[in-house]
């Protein structure tokens, strides 16, 4: 990605852009100068539900005087947003032409769900909706407005083409009803009468003295049903002193009894137990205030686990800062509620609900692993691939963590394939909180165009990646096919990865169309690729001393003298042959003369080892070709003794 953060910002473009029925808003953009080169930043807003999967624009760059500089420049965003969801802020787009003081945009066209919107209406801009204070001219209307709807309005319900503004300030579709995002019913806020308003605002202002006096004395009641529960959740030390006072022994401690149950059954243990300590050997309750009180604390525990409420936490000595994305508090409950009834051993069923919790914790361990799993996977299907490639590491996952590296790797190697990358450096990282730079002159940037580059630093999805525009890669840069080889063996042995190298090799193998020609047979042309190519080449002066030689076996002759029929009886063919083509072939170091009619009927061919310009045939009695010192096709045929037979002399047609 650019590094704008200390871009001057050329122009901003005025308030949001709108064509009847399109998907998207064009919510705003600048025009960002970085050095010498020129960036259009957009920000563009989904407005419907369906899924965006791209946005095509058209940037028109523009002088001082409002006059077009060149043509209209396309760029594609790829994405995966849905309503309300914001893009292009963070993929700014180079512009082809420097020296622009505004610039004009309009969206072309989109991925719909699976379909494709094209626009076919002008993008205007839409009337900015009033605030309720600019709507009421009254700030106490206003905030009567929001008492009764909520807190949150802030606008006056607003048209605009075929989209309506909710008091919320969210946009919706004339069609719809109530707001897609508060939920507002659209007819309620359109009808609200300013007299009842006024009317309640008066009230309000009236009640204010009464409402404040009320509040008071809410407080005074508050406060006292405050201290009669704090007396009922004390141990019952206090009702205790009045039942011994009070009442027999006996209800005294039947009384005592029963708070001790209610103690327990709201959660204080600890009360409970000390209550029924202190009535001794009282029915159950010296075992009550032992391993009874102990059984019921881990039964309300391992309730609480079920429930994944973290409210009970301290219950067990945890809070809330133990919780993370590997730990939840049915987890931490579960271990607690094993243990508990693990030291309680045999007693009542104990050792079964031990087990039942040990099941509940491995069960929400599941839970847990299955979700960072599918927090992985949603980091990866996003484009965050560094991310996600830690967050399946931390899960032990070796070979899925290889996934988001291949990913990266493969949309890299597409790039390869389709730009000349020649002059291109990287530094690739797989690190999230790490940035992958690549490296290119300006002039390069310019040449490919501000598509390549964003495809180029679209390559890695979602993780960090800066261009820098230089003439000189940093030392630590590689070519970028070698980063991305190297980048490719951190994952040696992943399936794909054969197919990546070749696919790399045969697009950074500049010498491929070369051999291609040779092989065909047409020498002139390779000829003239090795002559203009500028590149390493390996033995490139014995290559040119070859082609060289072969060169004057390639062309159309006609006959200057001798026997026309020696070339085809050397196949059986008892013709004439006045005229015909001939090419040279070279393959796995052998050189072959290919003769063929100029009517096409029949060919021969003779070999010579590469770099040797005598080609013969032995199949059908020993021939030999050669070129003449006046550049005369010379074919001789010999006898068994190798005494000359026939020959025939051709010369060059042209």
């Amino acid at each position: 990605m650019a590094n704008l953060k200390n871009a001057k910002t050329v122009y901003t473009l005025p308030g949001p852009l709108y064509a009847p029925g399109a998907p998207l808003l064009i919510a705003g953009g600048e025009l960002l100068e970085a050095d010498v080169l020129q960036y259009c930043r957009l920000r563009l807003q989904v407005l419907d539900d369906a899924r965006i999967a791209s946005v095509t624009v058209a940037v028109q760059a523009l002088d001082e005087a409002g006059a077009a500089l060149g043509l209209e420049q396309p760029y594609r965003f790829l994405t995966r947003a849905g309503r309300d969801a914001v893009i292009g802020e963070q993929e700014p787009i180079l512009l082809a032409f420097s020296g622009a003081a505004s610039f004009r945009v309009r969206i072309l066209c989109a991925a719909v769900n699976d379909g494709t919107w094209t626009a076919d209406a002008p993008w205007e801009p839409l009337p900015a909706p009033k605030t309720l204070e600019e709507h009421y001219g009254e700030e106490e209307l206003a905030e009567q407005f929001r008492i009764r709807y909520g807190s949150d309005c802030r606008y006056a319900i607003t048209a605009a083409e075929d989209l309506w503004f909710c008091t919320c300030g969210a946009l919706n579709r004339k069609g719809e009803n109530s707001c897609h995002r508060c939920h507002r019913v659209r007819s309620a806020l359109e009808n609200v009468r300013v007299d009842a308003l006024q009317a309640e605002s008066d009230s309000r202002a009236r009640k204010a003295p009464l409402r404040l006096q009320q509040l008071k004395e809410d407080r005074r009641s508050l406060t006292k049903q405050l201290v009669r529960g704090a007396a009922l959740v004390l141990p019952l030390l206090i009702l205790v002193i009045g039942l011994l006072i009070a009442v027999p022994r006996e209800i005294e401690r039947k009384n005592l009894y029963e708070g001790a149950q209610w103690l327990a059954g709201i959660g204080e243990f600890d009360a409970a137990r000390e209550t029924y300590a202190s009535l001794g050997d009282y029915r159950d309750s010296a075992e009550m205030a032992g391993p009874g009180i102990d059984y019921l604390h881990a039964c309300e525990v391992r309730r609480r686990a079920e429930q994944n409420d973290p409210s009970a936490l301290q219950m067990v000595g945890h809070t809330r800062a133990d919780l993370n994305d590997e730990t939840s508090a049915a987890m931490l409950l579960y271990e607690a509620a094993q243990q508990e009834f693990e030291a309680l051993g045999d007693y009542k069923d104990s050792a079964e609900l031990a087990a039942k919790c040990a099941e509940g914790l491995t069960a929400s361990r599941l839970l847990m692993r299955q979700a960072a799993f599918d927090r992985a996977n949603s980091l990866m299907e996003s484009g965050k691939l560094s991310a996600a490639r830690l967050a399946f590491l931390d899960l032990g996952e070796e070979t899925q963590a290889c996934e988001p590296v291949y990913r990266k790797a493969a949309a890299l190697t597409e790039y390869i394939r389709h730009y000349n990358i020649r002059g291109i450096y990287a530094s690739l990282s797989m690190d999230p909180e790490q940035t992958s730079y690549f490296s290119m002159p300006k002039d390069k940037a310019l040449d490919l165009g501000s598509q390549s580059v964003a495809d180029l630093l679209a390559a890695g999805g979602e993780d960090p990646a800066e261009l820098q525009l230089e003439e000189e890669p940093a030392a630590d840069m590689l070519p970028l096919d070698e980063a991305v080889i190297a980048l490719i063996g951190s994952i040696e042995g992943y399936p794909g990865t054969e197919e990546l190298l070749a696919a790399i090799e045969d697009a950074t193998d500049l010498t491929h169309d070369f051999y291609t020609l040779c092989e065909s047979g047409d020498i002139p042309a390779a000829y003239e690729w090795l002559t203009g190519f500028d590149g390493e080449f390996e033995n490139r002066e014995a290559w040119m001393h070859d082609l060289e030689l072969y060169l004057p076996f390639c062309g159309e002759w006609s006959l200057y003298m001798g026997d026309a029929t020696v070339i085809p009886l050397t196949i059986g063919e008892n013709t004439s042959c006045k005229n015909f083509f001939t090419r040279v072939r070279i393959q796995s170091g052998v050189a072959t003369l290919r003769i063929t009619d100029v009517t096409g009927g029949y060919s021969v061919e003779l070999q010579a080892d590469q770099g040797d310009d005598r080609f013969v045939n032995d199949e059908n009695g020993h021939c030999l070709v050669m070129i003449n010192g006046v550049g005369h096709f010379i074919y001789m045929k010999y006898n068994a003794r190798g005494e000359l037979a026939s020959s025939c002399e051709y010369e060059s047609v042209g």
